[in-house]
C-alpha cells in the first residue's frame, strides 16, 4: 500500500512565456521612450513636478499588489 501522492505534472508553455516576455519587452520600452520625451523636452527629471512623480510610482504599486494578490486569492 503506498501512501505518497503523484507528483504533479508542471507543464511549460511557450505561448504564456512568449507573450511575458513582449509585455515586460513593451514596459521596458515605453519608460525608455518616456524618459528620452522628458529629457528632450523638459530637461531632466527635476522638470517633473513631485506629485506626478508619487502618482507614477502609487500606480506602480498598485500594479504590483494587484498582480501579487491575484496570483493567491483562488478564483471563483
Amino acid at each position: 500500500m503506498s501512501h505518497s501522492r503523484p507528483t504533479p505534472k508542471i507543464t511549460i508553455d511557450p505561448l504564456k512565456i512568449a507573450i511575458g516576455v513582449f509585455v515586460v519587452l513593451g514596459v521596458v520600452l515605453t519608460a525608455v521612450a518616456g524618459y528620452a520625451l522628458i529629457e528632450t523636452l523638459g530637461g531632466g527629471l527635476g522638470a517633473i513636478p513631485p506629485e506626478l512623480a508619487m502618482t507614477a510610482v502609487f500606480g506602480a504599486f498598485l500594479l504590483v499588489t494587484a498582480a501579487a494578490t491575484r496570483r493567491h486569492v483562488p478564483h471563483r
